[in-house]
């Protein structure tokens, strides 16, 4: 028969290669789980990588087709844009087709695209509007005066990007998701370590101190156990409320950038938009308008000529009357898209002859006052202020069925405050933020916004509208 110290060095080393085997084994799951969460999340990353490029290259597609449709570009650039249109459409679409189906194809590598439910969903409804794009890129790659083909690709183009938005951050939340599942998992793996080493003391350790020393000994060693155990907890406790917050604050900073980064492309697609709006009326201006004038000159040479009878005459008189309106007409869209007046004199005298002409063309009473210094303001601060005045005096002749409009502008130092306001039938601007209407007023408020400066849109039904923008210089 086995001693009693046999007997416990059996049992002692059968419960401990045991534990020692457990451990084992959920250190190499763990280890295993690791590995491949880690390879999962690289996939995760190279895949959010290609669907933010998808936006950049239809941006770029949209861009290319405007300059292959420009005939004032054609003649230098005209194969250097086909050539870069031939290289970006496989591109665009191999990686659509990719991430649609579920398979990415990178040279030699493959990498498997998760698509859950609501991204299938989203592709669904960004086929029709990826399908319209590259099919009419591939018309004005044949043929560059296609203006119907360019027309459908600008128009997808918006709501391309919206969907390929919504898909790249589920991706990202469906990415984070995976992480945290994986990290409850290596928790919990990590607990039954805890678990099983916990029972090795109480089995493997506790019966040899028991052989050794007395009971007296064994409790207070365990309550010593106990509170170093507590003491972890707590100080586990307290690296994970540190934890919480650096991610709070990390939220915070990527909010704050993101909101900064739409701040600056807003602000890069309004300056592109007047850019473009300058060079299309000097364009205008120096193009069409010389040779106009030119051919009414002309035209009044023929004057001198004889007529064979009145008919002649009158068709002639006609002629030179629809000279005459074409030219003014041409002048009109010229200063509608970027008055010279704005940068030769100002903006007080641009605001004035542009309510001049829009009195005139809507017969509506429109009284402007400016108050204050009359130093020139910077350009970028001029051009914003005479476009919100353009847009409010736009929606108030559309929607606000007034009579009158008041549109009043200081310039102090170091304040500007200018108001437009209509007497017509007002709205309810709570409820047409929630429905996320009016474009005029969101192109407003980004105008003040890229300027620092504060917008106010006061508006009641049947009492008129009052838009206050007030900025420091």
């Amino acid at each position: 028969m086995k001693t009693l110290e046999q007997q416990v060095a059996r049992r002692l080393t059968r419960l401990y290669i045991m534990a020692l085997t457990a451990v084992a084994l959920l250190s190499i799951f763990g280890q295993f789980l690791i590995q491949n969460t880690l390879k999962g999340t690289l996939n995760d990353a190279h895949v959010v990588n290609i669907a933010g490029r998808q936006r950049m290259l239809s941006q770029r597609i949209s861009k290319v087709s405007i300059l292959l449709a420009n005939p004032s570009k054609q003649v230098f650039h005209s194969e250097i844009y086909q050539k870069e249109m031939s290289d970006i459409l496989p591109l665009w679409r191999q990686s659509h087709e990719g991430l649609r189906d579920g398979l990415l194809v990178d040279s030699t590598e493959k990498y498997i695209v998760k698509n859950s439910v609501v991204i299938q969903s989203i592709f669904t409804k960004l086929d029709t509007f990826y399908k319209k794009i590259y099919d009419n890129a591939l018309k004005i790659k044949q043929n560059h005066q296609d203006t119907t083909a360019l027309k459908i690709v600008l128009e997808n183009e918006g709501a391309f990007l919206k969907a390929m938005n919504q898909i790249v951050y589920q991706y990202d939340l469906e990415a984070q998701e995976r992480v945290r599942r994986i990290r409850n998992i290596e928790l919990i793996l990590f607990l039954f370590t805890l678990s099983i080493l916990i029972l090795e003391g109480f089995l493997i350790f506790k019966p040899l101190a028991k052989y050794i020393k007395t009971v007296i000994w064994k409790l207070m060693q365990s309550e010593n156990e106990l509170q170093d155990r507590n003491q972890e907890f707590r100080a586990t406790n307290q690296k994970l409320v540190e934890t919480q917050q650096d991610l709070v604050k990390t939220t915070q900073e990527k909010y704050e950038l993101i909101r900064k980064e739409d701040k600056i492309r807003s602000a890069a697609l309004i300056e592109g938009q007047e850019s473009e709006r300058k060079r299309i009326a000097l364009d205008l201006h120096d193009g069409i308008g010389q040779m106009l004038m030119a051919l009414k000159l002309d035209s009044e040479r023929l004057k001198t000529l004889p007529f064979s009878n009145e008919k002649q005459r009158s068709v002639f008189a006609e002629h030179q009357k629809l000279i005459n309106e074409t030219i003014e007409a041409t002048r009109a869209t010229a200063f509608d898209l970027m008055p010279s007046v704005l940068s030769d004199f100002g903006l007080s005298a641009a605001l004035r002859i542009l309510i001049e002409q829009t009195a005139k063309s809507s017969e509506l009473k429109i009284d402007f006052k400016d108050v204050g210094t009359h130093e020139r303001l910077s350009s970028t601060i001029e051009v914003n202020l005479y476009r919100i005045v353009q847009e409010a005096l736009n929606n108030a002749i559309k929607h606000a069925q007034t009579t009158q409009i008041d549109v009043v502008l200081k310039v102090g130092k170091p304040r500007i405050m200018l108001s437009i306001t209509d007497f017509g039938k007002g709205f309810d601007h709570k409820k047409k933020q929630k429905n996320n209407a009016g474009n005029g007023l969101k192109n407003i408020e980004t105008r003040v916004s890229l300027l620092n400066g504060k917008c106010q849109i006061l508006s009641k039904i049947n009492a008129g509208t009052t838009i206050i923008v007030t900025l420091m210089h």
